[in-house]
């Protein structure tokens, strides 16, 4: 995947979080590259798919357990379109995205038409975002994203009654992939540290890869990146990483919405992002949940864009 050939997608979608602003992120993070020079953003064509709501279809949550699941739908399928039409011409892609529900029609997107037993995920963030709508203690479905990729909703650990309703609207989330589900197998996360007891079920029942904080603190990034890319390389052909923004830590990572103690540092963040976006297996690259509302002091994107100003 070489940054020269990037396409960009924005997606400014946010209403699958607690809280609002990571709409503005992926724009202002565009403003700081191009301001800068950045190239390989500057020279790329950029798509915006825009989310289209009201704000009745926002502030009415009908769902408790799968908040605002109606508009999400309608946007993360034009999320997912927009990536099928781009990979259906074999470009490389960089998702730049509000809140990390957008994964769900990032992951779509990377699906469709593809062998998804032959497709790996790498999710680098503080969360596992493993929730299904059975399980989430909150109902924002960016807590779900990657469960809307895999094939078990969890029900082993179900603590919500859900309603009919929001169950076919759970279904009908997971379907916009329009294939079978990506193996559990193949999906490693790294800097995870904070989860939930069904979430941690989810992982032991399904042997799913899971690189945490400490054990990057103990051995380092490079061990890291390697130990991800070894264990994926003979299972896939096509990989899809998603680098949420509160991997790292606070110290850096101010501007986003659930940051989590001891993550990646810049340099850290830097060294994983340089060796994923040149694995020859990449083909998208998501950066997501950068919050300007939140970050006054030490702006996030600025942040972003250093680390990739650095890649």
């Amino acid at each position: 995947m070489k940054k020269e050939d990037l396409h960009v997608l924005v997606s400014d979608w946010e209403f699958g979080a607690g809280k609002a602003g990571t709409s503005t992120g992926p724009k202002t993070l565009i403003e700081y590259c191009k301001e800068s020079g950045l190239s390989f953003i500057c020279k790329a064509p950029i798509t915006i798919i825009d989310q289209k709501v009201t704000a009745e279809e926002v502030e009415d949550i009908h769902y408790p357990y799968l908040k605002r699941a109606i508009p999400l739908i309608e946007h993360q399928t034009r999320f997912a379109d927009a990536i099928e039409n781009e990979r259906n011409n074999n470009a490389k892609l960089l998702l730049l995205t509000g809140d990390h529900s957008n994964a769900i029609g990032g992951l779509a997107g990377f699906c469709r038409n593809k062998d998804t037993h032959k497709l790996g995920v790498i999710w680098i963030d503080a969360h596992l975002d493993l929730h299904s709508p059975y399980t989430t203690p909150s109902g924002n479905i960016h807590g779900m994203s990657v469960n809307t990729a895999i094939e078990k909703d969890n029900l082993k650990c179900q603590r919500n009654e859900i309603g009919a309703e929001c169950e076919k609207l759970w279904n009908k989330i997971k379907g916009i992939k329009k294939n079978s589900p990506i193996p559990a197998e193949n999906i490693v996360f790294i800097g995870i540290r904070s989860y939930e007891l069904p979430e941690e079920t989810l992982i032991k029942d399904h042997n799913i890869k899971v690189i945490y904080a400490e054990e990057v603190l103990d051995n380092g990034i490079q061990w890291a990146v390697t130990k991800a890319i070894d264990y994926l390389n003979s299972k896939i052909d096509d990989l899809y990483i998603s680098f949420d923004v509160d991997s790292m830590d606070p110290s850096v990572s101010v501007g986003t919405g659930t940051p989590v103690e001891s993550g990646l540092s810049k340099i850290q963040a830097v060294d994983i992002l340089s060796t994923l976006i040149e694995y020859p297996k990449t083909s998208c690259l998501e950066i997501t949940e950068i919050n300007p509302k939140l970050d006054q002091q030490k702006p996030m994107a600025k942040q972003v864009f250093e680390i990739l100003n650095q890649i």
